[in-house]
């Protein structure tokens, strides 16, 4: 089953004030975390390293296990897993084959961007929406596209017009090279965020545990 977990960071401390905070995490994480310069970015590498701190254990794998594979995402033994943040929140999805996840704060949406990057049905989608609701479901399909990369490892070497992401009444699927991808994107409820999961499992936990630092 495909779950998916998620940290406050306004509710973690700055690691460059509070040092200790960054005592169970492994070495890696620490340096990485203090080369930011901003508080908040500190934060998000702090969540991130808590998040698979808690997580990985109970699936019998370790954060001090990480590797990067050939296509140079994240993974370790016995669990897949991704990251991903935006704003106030840091989220991680774990499966037992490949996942992909995102997070995007909902703001003004860069049309040009769906103009020159999207498939045709996608900015017909988009056309086909309600102008107070185009600005969410840019971000909608955004997030289902980056899932999409993030869980096949291609991340933007895949070209954001090489796949469309089809949005039906009840169902969304992935046209790729003329045909359906074998995977399943989940949608996940945050106000004023949109949080999609794609992975090649097709069960999903309903909700999102909330991870704190405790």
């Amino acid at each position: 089953m495909v779950q998916v977990y998620a940290i406050n960071i306004q509710n973690l401390p700055d690691p460059k004030e509070k040092g200790l905070v960054l005592d169970k995490l492994p070495e890696k994480r620490k340096q990485s975390t203090m080369k930011y310069m901003h508080a908040d970015d500190r934060k998000r590498s702090l969540g991130a390293g808590i998040l698979l701190q808690k997580i990985l254990p109970r699936f019998g794998a370790s954060p001090d296990n990480i590797y990067f594979g050939a296509d140079g995402k994240p993974q370790t033994d016995g669990i897949c897993f991704n990251l991903s943040h935006s704003g106030d929140y840091v989220i991680c999805a774990t499966a037992g084959k490949q996942v992909g996840c995102d997070i995007e704060v909902i703001k003004k949406a860069p049309r040009n961007v769906a103009e020159r990057f999207f498939c045709r049905q996608e900015i017909a989608y988009l056309n086909s929406c309600h102008k107070e609701l185009q600005d969410q479901e840019f971000f909608r399909i955004w997030t289902m596209k980056e899932s999409y990369m993030k869980m096949t490892g291609e991340g933007m070497r895949l070209p954001l017009n090489q796949f469309a992401i089809l949005i039906g009444t009840d169902k969304i699927s992935v046209q790729r090279d003329g045909a359906t991808a074998d995977c399943t994107i989940w949608e996940y409820v945050m106000p004023g965020y949109k949080i999609s999961v794609c992975a090649k499992e097709h069960q999903f936990a309903e909700q999102i545990e909330m991870i704190t630092d405790e």
